[in-house]
């Protein structure tokens, strides 16, 4: 990628976040009318900005440092994994390939098409057919939404 974008080019960066097919049979009101047809459901970000690359040692470290820690402590709690675990010539080597980059935003959309425009025994109705279609990642998302609607109400 670095070597086909120039540093500090305006670039797009797309940040996806669950998805999954909705089928017209989740919605309830289907047996009243038959005017549903399949949708998707998404979540999305899109940064608009200019890139830099970070070539050096100390930012690539910097970098891995906090994705690892990150990710480590979710998986592993006390036993995460740590890059001093690893031998410092493979971590040197692995550094080596790695382009570290920073894009400072000029521009972000975020998008959410969760069936918020559905009354709610059909919203309902998705989130109980994603669940029982195995994406619990988008059900749960959208029950959390329609709780915040409760409480806010």
């Amino acid at each position: 990628m670095h070597r086909m974008i120039a540093e500090e080019q305006e670039v797009l960066a797309i940040f996806r976040g669950p998805d999954a097919y909705i089928s017209p049979n989740f919605f309830p009101s289907k047996a009243d009318h038959h005017r549903h047809v399949p949708t998707w459901n998404y979540q999305a970000v899109h940064i608009c900005g200019t890139i830099s690359f970070q070539h050096d040692e100390q930012a690539k470290r910097a970098a891995v440092g906090l994705l690892t820690r990150t990710h480590e402590r979710k998986l592993n709690g006390e036993n995460a994994w740590r890059m001093a675990d690893a031998p410092q010539d493979d971590m040197q080597g692995m550094l080596e390939s790695i382009v570290a980059f920073r894009i400072t935003a000029s521009r972000t959309l975020a998008k959410s098409k969760i069936s918020q425009n559905r009354e709610e025994r059909d919203y309902l109705g998705a989130v109980a057919g994603l669940r029982a279609t195995g994406k619990p990642t988008m059900a749960n998302l959208m029950a959390e939404r329609s709780r915040k609607t409760d409480e806010d109400t």
